[in-house]
């Protein structure tokens, strides 16, 4: 056991100073004979009351203290799924035109923090790109370091002539590993439509479901160097660079999807949740040697007993008597510590470790016998992937107010145990009670996939299952899908303990200095290149 704040010890002297400063024999000349008749109470009660509030403050202050205790859990394995994604930016001169604001690279950036908050359950390497291709971040699930990366990327410290997507291709080729699922998001103006089908090819050779944001206006802007002047060619006319749509036929000949956007952000939680869709999962087992576990509930729950003692006067053997009696009268299924159980479950559901969750959700629902109970408990099996378990324990919830939840929630298990047909009647049926944009969308999707599956049966004459080439959604088509927030049951946070080895935490000293590091110097991201193109310039021509 340790104390995660120790310096509040250091009040304990002042407590025990003050302490015998009242009970002195020169308390008497601090207070009038007036407040002290009013202040002293009977003599057998006065006597233990200074030293209960003495004990109930030492209480206090062990609370204050924060002491957690380690609980081994060697051997302990927690699994969960992942996604691997690969985000390249294209950093050319192109992407500092402003007919987005605040540039086009600006807003990419903006875009990517976006996509992070969404893809919770997803590793993520970041990477930059023009006619070179650059690694900025490898594969990671610590999105706090990426977001710091991201920030301070400066496209000034590499080379930002030209755009090759090609490039961005063979960059993040070098990023997934064996067994990982190889899905690229490229974040672009176009790269002026060139080397499409080159691109095209690379992603087939390499089997890369490649995604697309493409930024900007057809309008087009000029574009503006470091000193605020505007680019021009050879002849000495201005630069005008546009957005290339026609990249987009990259994104739907390797069976990835597109958006593409003059500045809008609400549109990017659409893109997160069709890539979230379309991405392979695989399961990822960590190992924890410890668990923290928080004591100071008990010098706490000390403290408020000792400091009813000291300010009233219930005789300590008569207060004794009624707690007990208090017990005995406690009906044995709501246990006067059921609210630690739970707290634990709800902390060990919301850190993903979904295995004790479940453990202690049990042993919850066993002592309450519930519905509210039942349905934390169902939920924590269907995380752990126990959907013929958590089904069951769903149809046996009866509690009218949770009855749309139930409904969700168990059209989510019969989706998952592919029985498609009951899910959509689940969620149908949910609807019918409320109306629920995550139902909805889940609804719509079923009934699309099913209409999917129907079409590959009666086509599968087809030699591929890509999908067909299709226009940009509507705007009615984004306003139904856009902002959803991920499902409640289907999109808890991951741990991000390493794989291979446990983590080392840095201690609040080396942390400090660190942090006044940064603080004192603005850093500045430097990639490593990864890739170098075969640039071949035509008389000398300028390129961005």
């Amino acid at each position: 056991m340790h104390l995660e704040s120790p310096l509040f010890l250091l009040l304990l002297p002042f407590v025990w100073g003050a302490w015998k400063m009242v009970q002195s024999r020169s308390k008497k000349s601090i207070f009038s004979h007036e407040i002290l008749a009013q202040l002293l109470v009977e003599k057998s009660v006065a006597t233990k009351q200074p030293r209960f509030l003495l004990l109930a403050l030492i209480f206090i202050i062990l609370a204050l203290c924060k002491p957690v205790l380690h609980v081994n859990k060697e051997g302990a394995v927690q699994t969960h799924s992942i996604s691997s994604l690969a985000i390249a930016i294209d950093i050319s001169n192109s992407m500092l035109a402003r007919d987005v604001l605040p540039t086009r690279l600006g807003f990419s950036k903006m875009a990517i923090e976006k996509i992070f908050e969404k893809l919770t359950h997803f590793r993520i390497a970041l990477l930059a790109f023009s006619n070179d291709g650059f690694l900025v971040a490898p594969m990671s699930e610590d999105k706090a370091s990426l977001n710091f990366l991201l920030k301070h990327l400066d496209p000034n410290a590499m080379s930002s002539e030209g755009s090759s997507i090609p490039s961005a291709i063979r960059s993040a080729k070098k990023v997934f590993t064996a067994g990982m699922s190889k899905d690229l998001l490229i974040i672009s103006d176009g790269a002026d439509g060139e080397k499409i089908e080159e691109s095209i090819a690379l992603a087939r050779a390499e089997q890369i479901r490649v995604h697309l944001l493409l930024v900007g206006t057809t309008q087009g802007a000029m574009i503006y160097n470091a000193k605020g002047e505007a680019l021009k060619d050879q002849k000495g006319n201005l630069v005008i660079t546009k957005r290339a749509d026609e990249l987009k036929a990259l994104a739907l000949q390797t069976g990835g999807v597109y958006l593409i956007s003059s500045g809008e952000l609400s549109e990017i939680g659409w893109l997160s949740e069709q890539i979230a869709l379309k991405a392979s999962k695989s399961d990822v087992q960590t190992k924890e040697s410890y668990t923290l576990k928080q004591l100071f509930y008990y010098p706490l729950t000390l403290s408020l007993v000792f400091l009813f003692l000291a300010f009233h006067g219930l005789h300590v053997k008569r207060l004794s008597a009624l707690l007990l009696i208090s017990f005995a009268l406690t009906p044995a299924h709501s246990g006067i510590l059921d609210w630690w159980e739970i707290a634990q479950a709800k902390s060990a559901y919301e850190k993903g470790d979904f295995a004790e969750a479940s453990r202690l959700y049990e042993q919850v629902d066993i002592a309450k016998k519930s519905d509210a109970s039942a349905y934390n408990f169902a939920n924590a099996l269907y995380q752990t992937k126990q959907y013929e378990k958590a089904l069951t324990v769903y149809e046996g919830i009866k509690e009218k107010r949770l009855e749309q939840q139930k409904l969700h929630n168990k059209g989510n298990t019969l989706a998952q145990l592919g029985r498609t047909d009951e899910a959509i009647h689940a969620y149908e049926t949910a609807l019918s009670l409320k109306e629920d944009d995550d139902t909805r969308f889940n609804l719509k999707l079923l009934q699309q996939q099913k209409e999917q599956k129907s079409k590959e049966q009666n086509q599968s004459q087809k030699p591929d299952n890509q999908e067909p080439p299709k226009d940009h959604p509507s705007q009615e088509q984004r306003q139904d899908e856009k902002n959803k927030e991920e499902r409640t049951q289907d999109k808890d946070a991951s741990p991000t303990a390493s794989e291979h080895e446990e983590p080392k935490l840095m201690d609040e000293k080396e942390a400090k200095k660190w942090e006044r590091a940064l603080l004192e110097n603005e850093p500045s991201t430097k990639p490593m290149k990864m890739y170098k193109s075969d640039k071949t310039e035509k008389n000398n021509a300028i390129t961005w």
